[in-house]
């Protein structure tokens, strides 16, 4: 990890402003506090300070690989967190203007936003190399923990959360006032959705295709941890997650917000607990997820499982519930759940709703 002392600030500023010809230091502090904010926060593996001055070595440095990156707007301090398979691509393509004013990519506040202040304003960090499979998971890791300003998306590789600006709802709305069918056309709409001429006729979706609807309307992904707080997997919604465990909604989004263990054993998070944390299970359609699913459902009827451990702290047993533990040790039930809510001792030992980090 990058350290910063005074001097090594000092330092750092006169190289900057070299490097950036530079010669204000009030402007000069102001863009070095937000990139070293930055930094500090994220921990990038590599800092290219102006865009356009260090295009070349970007662009020679980041050939042929994948991994998440982060802009940072050193006039205000806006960040804008992406990803690519092609990185070195994606650099070539913010340094284009032309490639930028296309009317695809106008609207993207990060694209306005490089064409507003120009490059020669943005930072560089690459904030890590990625597998390819685990791109989209780690980009939405980072937006999750960083909110940053510039990303209208809430995950990587996804839609959810866009919006149309005010004059593209207009427009979508002034074109369908004014489309009127002819009598022929209703007559044939009309013929295609009834009986057996409706393709759909007799069938039903499938699973998977009723839980890719729910995605569609899922307003940000769960991230799914044991009792250990290690990373198991990442599902799209709450939703997603409900119907595969047989669960509900309000239940799952209840365990978030309380940040409690999910029928013993699992927690469940809107956020990464540590920015840094990969999931063991990659793909939620493995063979290990629906092990983990099949685990997750076979526990339904455990509502509040209880951990006991020894005075010292060494793990005794994890029961199912108060009343399980009141028949093992011979302890009044209301004794155990008074001590775990109080989270002290009694006798000889300890007993917890979680499990007690060593």
């Amino acid at each position: 990890m990058i350290r910063y002392s005074p001097k090594n600030i000092r330092n750092y500023i006169l190289v900057f402003m070299c490097n950036n010809n530079i010669e204000s230091f009030d402007s000069l502090f102001i863009k070095t506090c937000f990139l070293l904010g930055q930094v500090e926060r994220i921990n990038p593996v590599k800092v290219y300070s102006n865009f356009k001055k260090d295009r070349l070595q970007i662009i020679k440095d980041q050939q042929n690989k994948a991994g998440v990156y982060c802009l940072v707007n050193l006039i205000n301090g806006h960040i804008y967190i992406g990803s690519s398979t092609k990185l070195q691509v994606r650099m070539r393509n913010y340094l284009n203007n032309i490639f930028l004013k296309n009317k695809k990519n106008i609207n993207m506040p990060i694209v306005k936003a490089l064409l507003k202040y120009g490059q020669n304003n943005f930072a560089v960090l690459i904030v890590e190399y990625v597998d390819v499979k685990n791109l989209a998971i780690r980009e939405t890791n980072f937006i999750t923990k960083l909110l940053p300003y510039y990303n209208v998306l809430k995950q990587g590789y996804s839609s959810v959360g866009f919006k149309h600006t005010e004059a593209i709802k207009q427009m979508l709305s002034d074109l369908a006032k004014n489309r009127v069918h002819s009598d022929l056309t209703k007559s044939l709409i009309s013929k295609a959705l009834i009986g057996e001429n409706n393709p759909f006729y007799n069938k039903h979706h499938s699973l998977d295709s009723k839980l890719r609807m729910i995605e569609a309307k899922s307003a940000y992904p769960v991230y799914v941890y044991n009792s250990y707080r290690v990373l198991q997997v990442i599902f799209p919604s709450v939703r997603t997650l409900a119907k595969l465990i047989n669960s509900n909604h309000p239940t799952i989004v209840k365990c978030i917000k309380n940040k409690v263990l999910f029928r013993g054993e699992w927690y469940f998070s809107n956020i990464p607990f540590n920015l840094s944390d990969v999931p063991l299970i990659s793909n939620r359609f493995s063979t290990k997820a629906h092990k983990l699913i099949l685990d997750i459902k076979n526990n339904s009827h455990i509502k509040k499982a209880i951990f006991v451990y020894l005075i010292n702290k060494e793990f005794l047993q994890k029961f199912d519930g108060v009343t399980h533990a009141k028949k093992e040790l011979h302890i009044n039930h209301d004794v155990i759940k008074k001590h775990a809510l109080l989270n002290k001792p009694y006798g000889k030992y300890v007993f917890s709703y979680e499990r007690i980090k060593d």
